[in-house]
C-alpha cells in the first residue's frame, strides 16, 4: 500500500510539473512579436495586396512590470498591450516567439535597436533609412540584434496590386503627389513575418465563428 501511495504521489508531482512547464511556455517575454487585424484606413489595401487580414505587427517590451508593444504608427511608440489588442478587429491577436532572440542577453540591444528605428511613418512602404513602417521596424530591429531575418523580403511586384483598395491607395499617396511606384522596391509584409518558420506561436485569441 505504501508503494502504491508513493507511486501516486510521484505521478501527481510529475503531472503538476508538466502543467507548470506548459504554462511557463505561455508566459510572455520581451521580444515576442504580436500581430493583429488592423482597422486603419490602409488596412483594406494591405489585406488586398498581401492576401491576409493580419496587417499590423509590433514587438513586446516591458516597463515597470507592465507590457507594451513597440509599434510604428507614426513615430515608433510604446503602446500598452491591452490598448494594442483592443484596436484590432474583434480584439484578435497572435503572439509569436523568435527562436534566435534571447531576452536574457539581448533586451538592452533590442531597446536600442527600436530607438534607432524611431523615424517618421513610411506611407510609401519603402525599405529606406529615412522612414519606417510596422513590419520594417520588426524586421530591422530583430536583424540588428540577432543577425537573423523575421520574414521574407519581397518586391512590390510580388504582391497583388490590381485590387480597388490598392489602386486607390497608390493613387492617393503616389500618383497624386507626382511619385511613381517602383515594382522592384523591396517590402516586408506582416503576413510574411507571421509565416516565418523560426517563429513559435505562444499565445493567441481568435473569436469563435458562428
Amino acid at each position: 500500500m505504501k508503494n502504491i501511495k508513493q507511486t501516486i504521489k510521484v505521478a501527481f508531482v510529475l503531472f503538476v510539473l508538466s502543467i507548470s512547464t506548459k504554462a511557463a511556455a505561455q508566459t510572455l517575454q520581451v521580444g515576442d512579436i504580436i500581430f493583429h487585424k488592423s482597422q486603419s484606413q490602409q488596412a483594406a489595401a494591405i489585406t488586398e495586396a498581401s492576401g491576409s487580414q493580419w496587417t499590423h505587427v509590433g514587438i513586446l517590451v516591458a516597463n515597470a512590470g507592465k507590457w507594451y508593444v513597440a509599434e510604428a504608427i507614426g513615430p515608433v511608440k510604446a503602446t500598452p498591450l491591452q490598448d494594442f489588442i483592443n484596436r484590432g478587429k474583434n480584439k484578435e491577436y497572435k503572439i509569436y516567439r523568435f527562436k534566435h532572440f534571447n531576452p536574457k542577453t539581448m533586451t538592452t540591444a533590442l531597446h536600442n535597436a527600436i530607438k534607432r528605428q524611431n523615424k517618421p511613418y513610411d506611407i510609401y512602404f519603402e525599405m529606406s533609412d529615412e522612414r519606417t513602417y510596422c513590419s520594417e521596424l520588426v524586421y530591422k530591429a530583430m536583424l540588428e540584434v540577432t543577425g537573423k531575418e523575421v520574414g521574407t523580403v519581397q518586391q512590390f511586384k510580388d504582391l497583388r496590386l490590381d485590387g480597388p483598395y490598392v489602386k486607390a491607395l497608390i493613387k492617393k499617396r503616389l500618383t497624386d503627389t507626382g511619385r511613381e511606384l517602383d515594382p522592384e522596391e523591396e517590402i516586408i509584409t506582416p503576413v510574411s513575418q507571421m509565416r516565418e518558420t523560426d517563429l513559435t506561436l505562444v499565445k493567441q485569441y481568435i473569436k469563435a465563428r458562428k
